[in-house]
């Protein structure tokens, strides 16, 4: 519990040096050899490159960044705590004012160095909406199936999630779900071992998925 309460800090600690264009601590943030992926993929290595690359983006643009942490998982691959969830960057560029508005995911692989919590790797990536609904017997015992499951949808890739029922339809149940990708929730979706955990919960019928496109 201290760990994610001090990782969570450090988060909003992150979030307050870029909306100050402080690069300066930014790179106090990252480990000497971090990594860092943005949302194109370009990968910069070393905390140096690092805080130079967030520093030509304040040169560049004037934007404010919102981090938004969902959940906080160990990774055996990575040897740290990750955190993850979703981000907003908006603003305008410096010349001509062009409006900035982007969306998607990120995560922070955690490592803690002399008592003090710095970032290993980051990754800054588009993410995938998906809508989904069924009709179920009940739901509130749906929901409580779909919340037990809630750490296999976060290790599958689920970034967050929020459900219901249609106004006029209360067995109708919805989701809307943010994920890292729609390679990942597809595998998701298509494993078998889903099939029994929906019947469990008593969905009726085949449920209707739609990928949603931000415009």
């Amino acid at each position: 519990m201290t760990d994610e309460i001090e990782i969570k800090n450090f988060t909003r600690d992150f979030i307050i040096a870029y909306n100050q264009q402080d690069d300066a601590a930014l790179k106090n943030m990252y480990m000497v050899d971090a990594e860092h992926i943005d949302a194109n993929g370009k990968e910069i290595r070393g905390a140096d490159q690092i805080a130079a690359a967030f520093l030509n983006q304040f040169i560049n643009q004037n934007t404010t960044l919102l981090l938004k942490p969902s959940h906080i998982n160990w990774s055996d691959s990575q040897h740290a705590f990750v955190v993850s969830g979703t981000y907003e960057i908006y603003g305008k560029t410096i010349v001509y004012d062009i409006d900035i508005d982007e969306k998607g995911g990120f995560s922070f692989a955690m490592i803690q160095k002399d008592g003090t919590w710095k970032i290993g790797k980051s990754v800054f990536f588009p993410t995938i909406k998906i809508m989904i609904h069924h009709k179920v017997k009940d739901f509130s015992e749906w929901k409580s199936v779909f919340d037990e499951n809630e750490p296999k949808r976060q290790a599958a890739g689920e970034l967050r999630s929020e459900v219901g029922t249609l106004h006029s339809d209360p067995q109708t149940a919805y989701i809307i779900g943010e994920w890292t990708s729609l390679e990942s929730f597809q595998a998701f979706f298509e494993n078998p071992d889903l099939g029994k955990t929906m019947q469990a919960a008593g969905v009726i019928g085949k449920p209707v998925v739609m990928i949603l496109d931000r415009k």
